[in-house]
C-alpha cells in the first residue's frame, strides 16, 4: 500500500505545483498575448514608414536624373531584363523611349508630354508614394507619383480618375516592389507602354 500512497502523494504535489505555476504566470500570459498584436501592428507601421522613406529617396534621385538627363543613373533603376534594350534605345534621340523620357516634340501621341517636361515645368515638383501589400504574393508594392505641387492638391492625389486623366500631361509614375528589403522596379521606366495609373 505504501507505493500507492507515495504515488498519490506525488500526484497531489504535482497538482499543487501546477496550480502554483499558473498562479504565478497566469496574470502575465493574457497580458502578453494581448500586447502581441499591438506590437505587430506597431512593427508593421514602422516598417511601412521606413519603406516609404526609402522609396521616396529613390524618387528624388530618379527625378534629379531625369532633370539632368543622367541616363546611367536612370538605367540603374531600370528592370534588369529591360536594361540592355533600354540602354541601346536611349542612345537614339528619336527612339520611343528617349522621346517618352526627354523630348515631347517627337512623341507620336501628341497629347503626351515627356517625363522631363512634366518635372521641369512643375513649380515645385512633388513626389507622392502609394503603398499597398499584395493579397497574392504578400509583397509590399509602392508607386512613385511625380506631380506639380503648385497645381495638384493632396485631395487630387486620392482620386484615381484624376490621376489617370492627368497622366499624359502633368503626372508621371513608376511602380516598384519591396523584395529582400530592396525596392525593385515592377514596370518599365515610368510605366512606359503600360496603363500606369489608369490601371488602379
Amino acid at each position: 500500500m505504501r507505493p500507492v500512497a507515495r504515488t498519490t502523494k506525488h500526484k497531489k504535489a504535482s497538482y499543487i505545483l501546477c496550480l502554483g505555476i499558473i498562479s504565478i504566470f497566469g496574470g502575465h500570459i493574457p497580458r502578453a498575448l494581448g500586447q502581441q498584436p499591438q506590437k505587430s501592428k506597431t512593427s508593421s507601421a514602422s516598417e511601412s514608414a521606413l519603406a516609404r522613406r526609402e522609396l521616396n529617396l529613390i524618387g528624388e534621385k530618379i527625378a534629379k536624373a531625369v532633370l539632368d538627363k543622367d541616363i546611367p543613373t536612370l538605367l540603374s533603376y531600370d528592370r534588369e531584363d529591360l536594361r540592355p534594350e533600354d540602354e541601346a534605345s536611349l542612345k537614339d534621340t528619336k527612339s520611343n523611349l528617349y522621346c517618352f523620357l526627354f523630348d515631347s516634340s517627337c512623341i507620336q501621341d501628341g497629347k503626351w508630354r515627356s517625363v522631363h517636361d512634366k518635372l521641369s515645368q512643375s513649380r515645385p515638383p512633388g513626389i507622392h508614394v502609394f503603398l499597398a501589400r499584395s493579397r497574392y504574393d504578400g509583397h509590399l508594392y509602392g508607386t512613385l507619383v511625380f506631380y506639380d505641387r503648385a497645381a495638384i492638391t493632396n485631395k487630387d492625389l486620392t482620386s484615381p480618375d484624376f490621376l489617370c486623366k492627368e497622366s499624359p500631361t502633368r503626372i508621371a509614375s513608376w511602380k516598384f516592389k519591396l523584395e529582400d528589403d530592396k525596392w525593385k522596379p515592377v514596370t518599365p521606366m515610368f510605366n512606359n507602354e503600360t496603363e500606369g495609373l489608369c490601371s488602379y
